[in-house]
């Protein structure tokens, strides 16, 4: 086997002309249906475009040059690679097959081959024209007869050792032959976790190229001979229904008739994309162009129940791959894409406030404003439809109004800003309604009124660890009683109130291992340290609204404040003088409770606060909760702009510490001294790209540039793949520079791509 991608192939090519070959790596060739890595996720890195719900590897060993594995499909919600080859071409002259070398690469939005021997020479050139199409282009150039054989084979294992048809036996993908081509048709698979499929879902290949087709059961085998050189084009489609199909019918007969047109536009729209890297170079260049190539490959289009384009989290990770859209998500997304891509970034911020719940709700009217935790392909079974990922178990962080005022500063779309306003203010209100305990100004995080939280009669779900088995319960006075005793409860609750926080198993919501806390508990600690009260939230009627965490939470509050912030700029901008005025007092209102209330003097350090029956003295809800640690919760005042001078040095003085956050790779999602650290935990100790931008934004909002620049720095030399051609992950671990968790990660590479920018 060959490494087609070999460095000294790539310098010595002729045919090498672009600048950014092979930032990710996109070689693979994949035998089963979902290949996972060690996380679970796609091991390959697909070529993804134009928000198509297909995608494109390169070949990785001599006998499957000509093609392109994999034949990577998002069937709604998961990503699926079917076939092992497929439309893969070989040469025969005189029945002899013409053995091939090869230069095989990637670059921004194209893949290429370059194949050629004595006397022949062919130049495959791919990519995605809309957001159905990819399309091929193929140039033989010969000085004599030629048998062009097309070959392809579908994978027939979901994973080692498990077949398709044992797991899905009405799927029964296959081959048939068209007027022009080829497609793959598909049966009816309605499992919620694993495969979707329409029944009438297909996979087409048409080419401008005549061929004799023989199909022989998942293989199929096309020849076509030319006497002299050559050049045919190829599209690929992948349609959910034939409702689609039909649909672009028109546009794909345009696509084919005027091939090079569509080729050179989608080179044009990826200049476009990538103009802002001109001002870079080097590796710094480089990871800008991967921050793009991700966050476009994470485009979907409309499909399903999301009408609008929107933005996916990652095209390869196991939970995330379809058009599910996450508002948390959404809001940094878009940030980053308004400056090379802002139409995107304004249907992805829609796609959010499309979902968002109305007072005419027939589930859920008291969440009025809310917007959904979760939206996708598929709605719920409540709401009609078959998914298991669409939620509406909680919301997210209140950071909406930054992220669009961003969008409206690179794109200048008035109107747009205009019919997001009244949507904006009904998300701050429901915060202030559904989240907000005591009344104060200052909301917690919480949960819904759902069937995973409480009964019918609105009694909060838990369950406690009897005699060795969980023991489900109800009710508000029985879950305290029982966490006053320090038995094992479990609440479904607090699982969703972390999940709208977008930190999901972080300390300051009282998650901690059982070895932890047993260790915790031998140096003087107390199990109730750990143990999270609930509140119950009813309307002036006595109707309930949801559940609040009896704690007001540091980074939401200073959310909230960046929130009326930017409402006062957008009101302002509109001309809404007077409620302008209003948020802006709401935003110094709130600014002074955080800077008074969550600061602890002693440890220089923001927490959150446990709501107290009676308010203290000082105004405050309660005291911080510092037993649970410190976290990146206490450095969101400094991003938003919340601390004062001096509160910002103590966080600054904590953040640099090499026994607190400024480990091999900084600010970890749990300092080196909180009693849940855990290097290789989901928010408790991993680094997440988000949060360190937070974190370095807010140390240059407060003069600390030098800071900020020496920890960034750190983060791109020692987050292990950054640099080099390995995908952008999740998250990195934070002592040694491990990658983990989902590849090819959107809100990374969107602050990847603001790090680079802004630092």
């Amino acid at each position: 086997m060959r490494l087609v991608t070999s460095l000294l192939l790539l310098l010595i090519s002729p045919f090498v002309s672009a600048k950014w070959q092979n930032v990710i790596d996109r070689l693979g060739e994949p035998t089963v249906s979902r290949p996972t890595d060690k996380y679970g996720h796609s091991p390959f890195n697909p070529l993804f475009d134009e928000g198509a719900w297909h995608g494109h590897l390169l070949p990785r060993s001599d006998a499957e040059l000509g093609g392109f594995p994999g034949s990577p499909i998002i069937f709604e919600e998961y990503l699926f690679y079917l076939n092992e080859h497929f439309d893969r071409l070989s040469l025969y002259h005189n029945n002899q097959r013409i053995p091939l070398k090869a230069d095989v690469q990637s670059e921004p939005g194209l893949l290429t081959q370059h194949l050629y021997a004595q006397g022949v020479d062919v130049t495959l050139t791919l990519r995605f024209v809309d957001e159905r199409t990819s399309l091929l282009k193929t140039v033989i150039t010969t000085a004599f007869p030629l048998t062009l054989v097309f070959d392809g084979k579908l994978i027939q294992h979901y994973e080692a050792n498990k077949p398709l048809t044992e797991l899905f036996p009405t799927f029964n993908p296959h081959y048939v032959q068209t007027q022009s081509g080829l497609e793959v048709q598909f049966g009816r698979v309605r499992s919620p976790w694993q495969l979707m499929s329409s029944g009438t879902n297909r996979y087409v290949m048409q080419k401008t190229l005549p061929m004799n087709i023989e199909i022989n059961g998942n293989s199929f085998r096309a020849t076509s001979h030319i006497e002299k050189s050559q050049t045919f084009y190829t599209t690929y489609q992948y349609f959910h229904n034939a409702t689609e199909q039909m649909a672009h019918q028109t546009k794909t007969a345009q696509i084919l008739h005027s091939p090079d047109t569509y080729l050179s536009q989608s080179e044009l729209r990826w200049q476009r994309y990538l103009s802002p890297v001109a001002h870079y170079s080097g590796d710094k260049a480089r990871m800008l162009v991967k921050a793009i190539e991700t966050l476009i490959a994470n485009w979907r289009s409309p499909a399903g129940d999301i009408s609008t384009d929107t933005v996916s989290p990652s095209v390869t990770a196991r939970w995330f791959s379809g058009n599910l859209t996450w508002p948390w998500d959404s809001w940094k997304q878009a940030y980053a894409l308004a400056y090379f891509h802002p139409s995107l970034a304004k249907n992805n911020i829609d796609t959010v406030f499309n979902a968002q719940i109305q007072p005419s709700d027939p589930l859920r009217p008291q969440d009025a404003g809310m917007l959904p935790d979760l939206i996708g392909f598929n709605k719920s079974p409540e709401r009609g439809g078959d998914g298991g990922n669409w939620s509406e178990r909680n919301s997210k962080p209140s950071l909406a109004a930054w992220s669009v005022f961003q969008v409206y500063e690179q794109s200048g779309d008035k109107v747009w800003l205009a019919k997001l306003y009244p949507k904006l203010k009904a998300y701050r209100q429901w915060w202030l309604t559904n989240r907000d305990h005591n009344h104060n100004g200052v909301p917690e995080y919480g949960a819904t009124v759902d069937k995973a939280h409480n009964n019918d009669k609105g009694e909060l779900l838990f369950t406690i660890e009897q005699h060795g088995q969980k023991v489900t319960q109800y009710g508000l006075t029985r879950y305290m009683k029982a966490n006053a005793k320090q038995q094992p409860v479990e609440v479904p609750a607090q699982t969703a109130a972390s999940w709208e926080s977008g930190r999901d198993d972080a300390a300051n919501f009282g998650f901690i291992s059982q070895e932890q806390l047993t260790q915790y508990i031998a140096k003087g600690g107390k199990a109730r340290d750990w143990h999270v009260d609930f509140g119950e939230n009813r309307d002036e009627k006595g109707n309930l609204l949801g559940f609040s965490l009896l704690q007001e939470s540091v980074d939401q509050a200073s959310y909230m404040v960046s929130d009326n912030r930017y409402l006062a700029k957008i009101a302002k901008t509109l001309g809404y003088d007077s409620e302008a005025t209003y948020f802006q007092q709401q935003a110094e209102t709130l600014s002074l409770y955080i800077q008074t209330c969550m600061f602890d003097p002693l440890s220089g350090y923001f927490y959150d606060i446990r709501l107290e029956a009676t308010p203290l003295e000082n105004g405050c809800a309660g005291k911080p909760i510092t037993v649970r640690g410190k976290g990146p919760e206490g450095w969101s005042p400094l991003f938003n702009q919340v601390a004062t001078p001096q509160q910002a040095k103590r966080v600054r003085d904590t953040m640099m510490s090499k026994t607190q956050f400024n480990t091999y790779v900084p600010l970890p999602t749990a300092a080196l001294s909180n009693p849940a650290f855990g290097p290789d935990i989901y928010w408790r100790g991993r680094v997440w790209l988000d949060q360190f931008y937070f974190g370095v934004k807010g140390l240059s909002y407060y003069g600390y540039n030098d800071e900020a620049r020496q920890l960034t720095d750190t983060l791109l030399v020692h987050a292990h793949g950054l640099s080099g051609n390995a995908p952008i992950r999740e998250n990195y671990h934070p002592l040694n520079g491990e990658q983990q968790g989902a590849p090819n990660f959107s809100w990374s590479a969107a602050h990847l791509y603001l790090l680079l920018t802004e630092f």
